[in-house]
């Protein structure tokens, strides 16, 4: 059937009924955060809800290898809960309908595959809008329907009464996935309709990912669905309802080969079988003849080779094994190829369709069950399930090792959680997988990078802990899902949760404590203006490292939690809360198995009898983590515990750095407007402060902080005198026999008691505390107080006591956690030699455990500075050389790591001595020279473990270190004596080249490096670990200095030939040392992003790429600075404003995102190379969907949206027709191309065209034509008219300026601002203007108008010498240097005003000031009269600031002066003077009357205006007496 055009359609827009009602029900406030990031569905268009549900589905599929295809059909059972049901929409990409079927009839449909997005070859990377738009609808995690499928009307949809009502609810029931909610359950039922769809996927960009099926590719070929922790993923195999909470049941039946030699065998089509029957080809149709069943000829070409690809015949005999998810229904061979058949499988419980997977390939199958015990079984009885993990031939050790507590985890889970959800679990390991695990129904899918052999031991607790969460996934996460995206947080706390417990029973209670402080540390360090964890749920698909964020606290807030419900209820923990939900769950009580956060807090709220809103308020919805500071007194008189908390996480100010790792997480949080949460001022819970106190015993004190400040006063218990001993006197008393009945109180649990003999700490430097000490920690009435012993708070607490309390409390707590907060204590205090001896004697004593004694050697690194420096450093060696090396301490000991915390403290020590410093900053060289020995003498030989992960630390210290001390010395030059009798200029001297004195040794270390990473490529080691180490030390001494260029050693490393954990750490580097900073580097990277095969490697080159983008942004590159130009020739140098602009992004570019954009976009947009290179990678035909938005993304960083298409047609050619006979007449085209129209343009079409700014060059139509000439006509006759204006205007202005030089009024009093001077100096070239007439000299009383005696003027400034100027440069910013350029470039405006000058009234306003008088005569020498009136004349030309004046109207930027009436004729423009008049005298005391004036003034005479002067500017400070008369003249 032909695709059914979308316009016939009738189906409703994609945002409407895209998903469930529930899934939209969001906060107005949340929709905010994917604004830019995802499609956004307006609110007041949220369906009610989905007018039908899914009740079951099947697959068929078809696998192909060779052609790495899949070709199928799906039967979907639809139950319509509306008679008005129309339309049916499901999720599908990248595929190919091929037919449709509704209750077996054809039906239309209309799809929109995402994937066939075409873009013009013409386009660019502004064109990035347009693409993304076409993508973004399918995006994760949220991807609309694009298949729509319209209901034939022949079907109609039949309304179920009685028995069959009945039997529809409850098969519903069964599937578990209720159909209606109970008040529509009592509504009418109707009768399921099935719907086929028919399909094929050629190529798998999504969904599916094969490996080993290419020549090239020498992996065994298998394939795997790439399942994702959110919905968008299944649809890209066969269509299907992918989104978020739709549940159903399945039937997968898939159809392959047998063998991976019957996979890959070349098709032999023209052999004859002995029943003379065709040859069935490898998709199981026999091949035909000419459109006959007749078999084809027999083909007696030999073939080169029988498989497609390079198999053994051992390979070629593998089995392929089908892993799917539900159980084995039926198994049946195919009846038309023996060597193909079809395996069924079944999965009864409702899943959503992101939890279905499946995977083929020649996997080995490992039974993890072997390790129950009988009594085990026995126990488990019916809730034991069958446990196996497979992978592929060759790892099977690998995964016995690494798997080994998978049973008992499921078997522990089983015991407190309920039954397994599913019939059994399975664990697979394939290659390139892009998370370390995936979850689907009964079938986690791993990467294979968590597989390590027995004889590795450093991964053990990372991949443990991985494998277990995968487990527990199954209960919550597949079983139990989020009904919101703000729900996520519970279904992962759940798991997270489950994880620990068991962690807890395998590791052990100090392995729990010491990891949940660990985490709880992060999480106070990372929760710094983030969003809670409610809203965490709306940005998991932005950044990988929002999930692990949401995983890490959601676990943590159900610890506390655990904790403050059995602390109130005293059984109720969240584990009977947890057990509550999956029985919930499985009855059908949670709806559809969907939980929220209200059922969540309501069940916690039922199970444990306490109102826990709070809690959640603080906890769940709210951000940010509490900070206490607390100090404590001890009041005798009252024998009370004073005590005062206050909470100032409102003052915190260290958050994480704006850094190149986590840059585009910033930048995706910015750009989508996530918001960080609200800044809680108060934490309110139970706190438990234990205090322990002289006797010994600790005593527990609950008390409950509700407010910013809280003031406690806890009872002391010990009611008399003090009685506790230093533990020196307890050990004296019992050595000589005085302990009597306190024989008891020398054995008290005290840690850190070794090397306490006199030799011991003579040999070992050690120093006790001193008698002053002794007696004042005698005198303290407890020994220490701890607050929230029972870790019920995630934040930071600092208590303020003595630092010997904590001493006290790190060597008698045996709680890892209190030995943790006294380590931090006594690290970040001030260096001492006893605080030395206490962390060395910890880092002696195997007691402890391992990771304090980690941290008791990194503290003696830290502390040992100044005057303890050598101190430090000698405890360090020899603590080494006492454990790992021979009675010497040069020659280490053959390595024995059959005690794994010897191996840890044996890389702790070494990774703890880098951080040494002396004075110089340096690290000191006999440390140095012990990294080399210990890799030179390194002895592995009787080690049953492997040494790799310990070389490697070497080879980092070693690298660290020489980076830390590298030094250059330019040595002094030696004296020399010249002596010179001519003028020629001495002889410039030599500069003394720079020596480094550590080159040997340094050429040594490297030396030793280099002999590892030789070493791993004949002996391999642990994932290439030698390679990546020796890579990453390359990348640091070539940053520092210390190695030459190794540009083209790293990029070798970046060929797809080489291993993908050492090329990814290839092109790591390349970003670190900054190489990606050039765009060539760029380019490779991205070329190798999107041209490789595996979605792993694509995950972490994108993520490196970001990276890179970060480098760039943050500004980690010296900015190129270009050469000024040469001044011009007239003087004047106009400084561009780009360096402010330039300064402003340099120092924003570090601190805001605002900036790091902006510099990122300065740096990029101009770069050709790099535009090319985004956009072939946006525009590749192999990457998915969520690849090409992440390029549209980072082009909508950088360039300007463009919303453009090239439009390419072919011209067209005259058609002609011949006449074959027979009634057949055959066109054909001939003769030239046309290239224009043959009819003119009518007008209305050249209308259209202008109104949208198009351009028309083909011929006009003739009335096209004569409107065009009309037009331009009419545009003539306005510009004659025009014309003609300008010119009166000119003669009038002419006029007037004629008028203004024959009649010089006194210039008026011009006022003088009183701040400083503008520094702009403006003169017209030419000499300067002498003034015609002195009006200070006849009259004393004349107005004053020198600058110097104006009130609040500034003193003139020097005149400059006679026929110099100097020209002044000005730094303008941008705005300003256009506008001079504009002002000095715009051609002259009769009677314009200058700029914000207000234009004088038309009207005469009568003046109060005094009139000045006109003189009698015109000559400079004579006076004025003060009685005599003078006429109006035109204003002086002051244009004080302004830079030209261009008539004698826009001279006065003051307007008339206050003393000299100026009115303007009735004939003349408004603000102009007026014009020159004849009368040569004025009746005393009067106002000249204007009707005598204006009819001399009409006409008046045609004067040629005077050429303009050529301008010269020059800035500088201007002077204050524009006007003045000479330098010895009176003052007025």
């Amino acid at each position: 059937m032909a695709q059914a055009s979308e316009s016939r359609l009738p189906t409703p827009a994609r945002d409407t009924t895209a998903r469930p009602a529930h899934f939209y029900q969001l906060d107005a406030r949340i929709w905010r955060i994917d604004r830019a990031m995802a499609p956004q569905i307006p609110l007041d268009q949220i369906p009610t809800l989905r007018p039908y549900d899914i009740v079951k589905q099947r697959v068929d599929l078809d696998v192909d290898f060779p052609a790495r295809s899949l070709k199928g059909s799906t039967e979907i059972t639809v139950q319509p809960t509306s008679k008005e049901l129309r339309t049916i929409q499901l999720q599908c990409r990248q595929a190919k309908v091929t037919q449709v079927q509704v209750g077996g009839i054809t039906a239309k449909w209309d799809y929109d595959d995402p994937y066939r997005a075409h873009v013009s070859a013409k386009s660019t990377v502004h064109q990035h809008a347009m693409l993304k738009g076409k993508v973004e609808h399918s995006m994760k995690p949220a991807p609309q329907p694009e298949l729509y499928v319209t209901l034939p009307p022949k079907l109609k949809i039949q309304e179920l009464q009685g028995d069959s009502a009945a039997a529809v609810q409850q098969e519903s029931e069964v599937a578990e996935t209720p159909i209606l909610e109970k008040a529509q359950q009592l509504g009418p039922t109707f009768a399921p309709i099935k719907l086929t769809v028919e399909f094929e996927v050629e190529s798998s960009r999504d969904g599916v990912h094969w490996i080993g099926c290419e020549e090239t590719d020498k992996r065994y070929p298998h394939l795997y669905t790439k399942l994702e922790p959110w919905a968008g993923n299944t649809s890209s195999i066969f269509p299907c309802v992918d989104d978020a909470t739709t549940r159903a049941q399945w039937e997968i039946a898939i159809r392959c080969p047998r063998t991976l030699g019957d996979a890959f065998r070349r098709p032999k089509t023209g052999q004859v079988l002995e029943n003379g029957d065709g040859v069935a080809a490898t998709n199981g149709d026999v091949e035909m003849v000419n459109g006959t069943d007749a078999p084809a000829k027999t083909d007696n070409t030999p073939m080169a080779d029988e498989f497609l690809i390079d198999l053994s015949e051992e390979d070629a005999a593998l089995e392929l094994a089908i892993l799917c998810v539900g159980s084995l229904l039926e198994d049946v061979a195919d009846s038309y190829d023996d060597s193909r058949h079809t395996v069924t499988y079944s999965l009864n419980d409702a899943v959503c369709a992101r939890h279905v997977g499946f995977a083929i390939g020649p996997f080995e199958s490992v039974d993890l069950t072997s390790t129950r015990t009988a009594d085990e079984e026995e126990k488990l009885a019916a809730t034991a399930v069958k446990v196996e993990a497979f992978c592929l031939p060759g790892r099977t050790d690998e995964v016995q090792n690494t798997c080994f507590p998978i049973c008992q985890a499921v078997d522990h889970l089983s015991v407190h959680c309920g039954r397994f959800p599913f019939s059994s679990y399975q664990m697979l390991f394939v290659d390139d997988a892009i998370h370390d695990t995936s979850a689907a129904a009964g079938l986690s899918i791993c990467s294979t990078r968590l597989l390590f052999p027995e004889e590795i031991i450093e991964p053990i607790d990372r991949n443990t802990r991985i494998l277990v969460r995968a487990v527990a996934d199954q209960w919550s996460g597949v079983n139990i899902i989020p009904r919101e995206p703000t729900d996520a947080w519970a279904v992962a706390g759940i798991a997270g949760y489950l994880t620990d417990v068991f962690m807890k029973k395998l590791s052990g209670n100090n392995q729990y404590r010491w990891e949940q402080k660990l985490a709880s540390e992060k999480v106070y360090d990372l929760d710094v203006d983030r969003p809670s964890i409610q809203d965490h749920g709306y940005l998991l698909h932005l950044d990988p490292s929002i999930r692990e964020f949401l995983d890490l606290k959601s676990t943590l807030v159900l610890g506390i939690l655990d904790r403050r419900l059995i602390k109130s209820s005293g059984s109720t923990g969240v584990m009977r809360i947890i057990n509550k939900i999956f029985l919930n769950a499985k009855t059908g009580t949670l709806h559809n198995g969907a939980l929220s956060t209200a059922e969540f807090q309501r069940t916690c709220e039922k199970l444990g009898h306490n109102k826990l809103e709070q809690f959640f308020r603080q906890w769940v919805i709210g951000a940010g983590c509490p900070i206490f500071y607390v100090t404590q007194k001890f009041n005798k008189k009252k024998l009370v515990v004073e005590m005062d908390i206050r909470q100032r996480q409102a003052d915190r100010q260290t958050k994480p750095l704006f850094a190149p790792n986590n840059f585009m997480r910033e930048v995706k949080e910015h750009v989508g407007d996530v918001y960080a949460g609200a800044l809680q001022p108060v934490f309110t819970g139970p706190m438990t402060i234990r205090i322990h106190e002289a006797d010994g015993t600790p005593y527990e004190h609950i008390v409950e902080i509700k407010e910013t400040v809280t003031k406690l006063e806890i009872p002391y218990n010990t009611k008399y005198k003090r009685l506790k001993r230093s533990r020196r006197q307890r050990e004296r008393a019992a050595a000589e026999g005085q302990a009597g009945e306190n024989a008891d109180e020398a054995l008290l649990y005290c840690l850190g008691d070794v090397l306490d003999r006199p030799e011991d700490m003579a040999e070992w430097n050690l120093m006790d505390w001193s008698k002053e000490d002794e007696d004042k920690m005698r005198g303290e009435s407890y020994e220490w107080i701890r607050m929230d012993a029972d870790f019920e708070w995630l934040g930071r607490i600092h208590l303020v006591q003595p630092l010997y309390m904590y001493i006290s409390q790190l060597q008698q707590d045996r709680d890892v956690v209190a030995q943790w907060e006294s380590m931090r204590q006594l690290v970040g205090a001030p260096p001492h030699h006893v605080s030395l001896s206490i962390l060395l004697r910890t880092l002696m004593d195997e007691r402890y455990f391992y990771g304090i004694r980690v941290m008791a050697a990194e503290g003696l690194a830290m502390l040992a500075r100044n005057q303890v420096l050598e101190i430090g450093q000698t405890h360090l060696m020899k603590a080494f050389a006492e454990m790992f090396c021979e009675e010497d301490g040069v020659m280490p000991r053959p390595n024995d790591f059959t005690s794994r915390v010897a191996f840890i403290m044996q890389c702790a020590i070494p990774r703890a001595m880098s951080k040494l410093r002396n004075d110089e900053g340096k690290v000191p060289k006999a440390v140095e020279q012990f990294f080399v020995d210990k890799l030179k003498f390194n002895d592995n030989s009787d080690n049953p473990y492997s040494d790799c992960h310990y070389v490697s630390t070497l080879m980092s210290c070693l690298a660290d270190s020489l980076v830390v001390s590298h030094r250059i010395i330019k040595p002094p030059a030696a004296p020399t004596y010249e002596f010179s009798f001519s003028e020629e200029e001495p002889p410039e001297e030599e500069e003394q080249e720079e020596i480094n004195p550590d080159a040997d040794f340094e050429q040594m270390a490297i030396d030793e490096i280099e002999r590892y990473r030789r070493l791993d490529e004949w002996v391999v080691t642990h994932q290439n670990i030698y390679s990546t180490t020796a890579i990453q030390c390359l990348q640091k001494l070539t940053k520092a200095g210390i190695v030459k260029d190794k540009t083209k050693e790293l990029l070798q490393y970046t060929r797809s030939s080489t291993a993908d954990n050492v090329r990814l750490e290839a092109f790591r580097c390349l970003n670190e040392i900054g190489l990606t900073r050039r765009m060539p580097v760029m380019k490779h990277l991205i070329y190798n992003l999107v041209e490789d095969r595996s979605p792993y490697v694509r995950a972490r080159l994108t993520i490196l790429l970001g990276e890179a983008l970060g480098h760039i942004a943050l500004g980690d590159d010296p900015v190129e600075k270009t050469e000024a130009a040469p001044p011009p020739a007239d003087g004047l140098i106009v400084e561009e404003g780009a360096s402010n602009e330039a300064k402003r992004i340099e120092a924003t570019r570090k601190t805001t995102t605002e900036g790091a954009l902006a510099a990122l976009k300065v740096t990029l947009q101009d770069s050709e190379v790099f535009k090319q290179a985004l956009w072939y990678a946006a525009t590749s035909p192999v990457i998915s969907l969520d690849e090409i938005a992440g390029f549209c993304d980072i082009a909508a960083l950088i360039y300007e949206a463009v919303t453009s298409l090239t439009v390419m047609m072919k011209l067209p050619r005259p058609y002609k027709c011949v006449r074959e006979g027979k009634g057949k007449v055959r066109f054909y085209q001939e003769g030239p191309y046309r290239t224009k129209p043959v009819k003119g343009l009518p007008f209305e079409d050249y209308q259209s065209l202008e109104v949208h700014g198009l351009k028309y060059s083909g011929p006009l139509g003739e009335d096209t034509k004569r409107a065009i000439a009309k037009k331009a006509d009419d545009a003539a006759a306005a510009q004659a008219l025009k014309t003609r204006i300008n010119t009166a205007a000119q003669q009038m202005a002419a006029a007037q300026a004629q008028a203004a030089v024959v009649s010089m009024p006194p210039p008026p009093t011009i006022p003088t601002p009183s701040t400083e001077k503008s520094g702009i100096r403006l003169s017209l070239g030419g000499p300067k203007r002498k003034p015609s007439v002195d009006i200070r000299e006849a009259s004393p009383k004349a107005i004053k108008i020198f600058n110097a005696s104006t009130p609040g003027s500034a003193p003139s400034r020097k005149p400059s010498a006679a026929g110099k100027s100097r020209p002044v440069v000005l730094s303008l910013g941008i705005s300003a240097s256009r506008k001079a350029q504009q002002i000095v470039t715009s051609p002259a405006t009769p009677g314009r005003y200058p700029s914000g000058m207000t234009v004088p009234s038309r009207a005469i306003t009568p003046q109060s000031s005094q009139i000045l008088q006109q003189p009698t005569s015109l000559s400079p020498q004579a006076s004025f009269s003060a009685t005599t009136p003078t006429p109006p004349a035109a204003p002086l030309n002051l244009n004080v600031g302004g830079f030209r004046s261009f008539d004698s109207a826009a001279a006065n930027p003051f307007g008339p002066s206050p003393d000299v009436i100026s009115p303007a004729p009735a004939s003349s423009f408004a603000g102009s003077p007026p014009p020159r008049s004849s009368v040569t005298s004025l009746t005393g005391g009067g106002i000249t009357s204007l009707t005598s004036l204006s009819a001399k003034s009409a006409s008046p005479p045609a004067v040629t205006q005077p050429p303009k002067p050529k301008l010269k500017l020059k800035f500088g400070a201007s002077r204050q007496n524009s006007v003045s008369g000479p330098q010895g003249s009176p003052p007025g």
